[in-house]
């Protein structure tokens, strides 16, 4: 009968050293969650002019944007001094990069090309005038804190069976401070800048409808 009790004494310790263990990864697995971060459109001061003064383009449609691997997790990717890309789990973006960047160009298209602007899938008698595909190759976080990106704008025709022009972009826009929110800034300015090329680029090729 003193066996049993012997036994459930020698793993006592043992057994208290297991939860203390725990209880230490438990404690540095912690901390204060990531903080997430919106796309907004440029407002106030930020904010370009909208449109371009021209004839309306009435109907386009969008292909959702595709990134660059590193990109499309949503860890803020950033490129530093020596080159290399590192990624930052403690500040984030607050949906699927792709996703929160087809919503904002979708914006800054409607808004510069006075249309109607509709991201794939769109309803099957929906007829665009021409559809708008862009490709980025390249978009992060720079030193200062700003935004480097570059890729292409392929213009389709209504149907999807013609590439009708393709515009490439690349260009870095410098953040004021390397605050994290700063990088959002000045990605939605990027996206601006890449509508204002495609909707210039449309208007040049005077779509037939």
């Amino acid at each position: 009968m003193k066996k049993p009790l012997s036994r459930r004494r020698r793993l006592s310790p043992s057994l208290a050293c297991l939860l203390a263990g725990c209880w230490l990864l438990s404690a540095c697995g912690g901390g204060p969650p990531p903080r997430l971060y919106l796309l907004e459109p440029l407002q106030g001061e930020e904010s370009l002019e909208e449109g371009s003064g021209g004839p309306s383009l009435e109907a386009l449609g969008m292909i959702t944007v595709s990134l660059p691997g590193y990109a499309s997790t949503s860890q803020i990717s950033s490129i530093n001094a020596d080159g290399t890309v590192s990624q930052d789990s403690n500040h984030r973006w607050a949906e699927e990069p792709a996703s929160a960047i087809s919503r904002l160009l979708a914006d800054r298209l409607r808004e510069r090309a006075d249309a109607t602007v509709l991201i794939e899938p769109w309803p099957r008698d929906y007829r665009p005038k021409a559809r708008v595909e862009v490709e980025f190759d390249r978009l992060l976080r720079e030193p200062r804190g700003g935004a480097d990106m570059a890729g292409q704008i392929l213009l389709l025709s209504g149907d999807g069976r013609t590439v009708l022009r393709s515009v490439p972009f690349e260009f870095v826009l410098y953040g004021r401070d390397t605050a994290q929110r700063v990088f959002f800034v000045a990605v939605a300015k990027g996206i601006d800048d890449i509508a204002a090329l495609a909707v210039e680029a449309l208007r040049e090729m005077r779509l037939q409808s």
